[in-house]
């Protein structure tokens, strides 16, 4: 008696299989299978396009997924995700689909996220890009934020600072860890003591940033 072949999954099957997160490969960060994506024809990309357009965008994964795709639709569903209440997701939008916004609305939401987000809720993605996308107003908010955050991210902005005014070797130079720290102090006078000495080391005017009235470190 001849076995009938198992029937062959569909590509949007595999994918959707694929797409399966255990805990591992969310620690590691791992995508979905862009190669299943990048291989399929056009009528397969049409199926794909179909199974993710009506999905939730939760994760930046999905962001991820729906620019590969790169359908009219898909893009269109980008551009809204632009608007999206989480940080993470539109983080993902400036970073996996950049050619779709424009620089002024990629600028303002890595400037929303440095403001508010954390280091698991989009912060870190931010932080990524800004190494290759830093124009002066997102330099602006990471001086503003690494001042008045009363949280530990303070300490991740300042490092970023030092290291895109070639002050560090790596985004988190670990040897200066120390001074890092005293930015996730929630004294006021504190980080403002920390902040004052930051703008020496990347030479840059801190009234830019300070009340006029801040008196200066040696409270002359």
């Amino acid at each position: 008696m001849t076995r009938s072949k198992p029937a062959q999954l569909s590509v949007v099957e595999r994918f959707k299989q694929g797409m399966a997160m255990d805990q591992e490969k969310w620690r590691e960060g791992a995508s979905y299978d862009l190669s299943m994506i990048a291989s399929a024809s056009p009528e397969e990309r049409v199926a794909l396009e179909q199974f993710m357009a009506p999905r939730s965008i939760d994760d930046w994964r999905d962001v991820e997924a729906l620019a590969a795709i790169d359908t009219p639709r898909t893009r269109e569903l980008l551009r809204a995700a632009l608007k999206h209440s989480n940080h993470q997701i539109r983080t993902a939008v400036t970073r996996y689909a950049p050619d779709l916004i424009s620089g002024n609305e990629r600028s303002a939401a890595l400037v929303a996220t440095v403001e508010s987000a954390g280091i698991q809720g989009g912060l870190t993605q931010a932080l990524t890009e800004i190494t290759q996308y830093h124009p002066p107003e997102v330099i602006d908010a990471l001086f503003r934020a690494t001042l008045s955050r009363t949280d530990n991210n303070g300490v991740h902005l300042a490092a970023m600072l030092m290291y895109l005014h070639g002050k560090a070797d790596s985004e988190f130079d670990w040897s200066q860890r120390p001074f890092f720290l005293r930015f996730g102090n929630p004294d006021r006078a504190a980080r403002e003591a920390a902040f004052l000495e930051l703008c020496e080391k990347v030479g840059v005017d801190p009234q830019k940033y300070l009340p006029r009235s801040t008196p200066a470190v040696n409270g002359e």
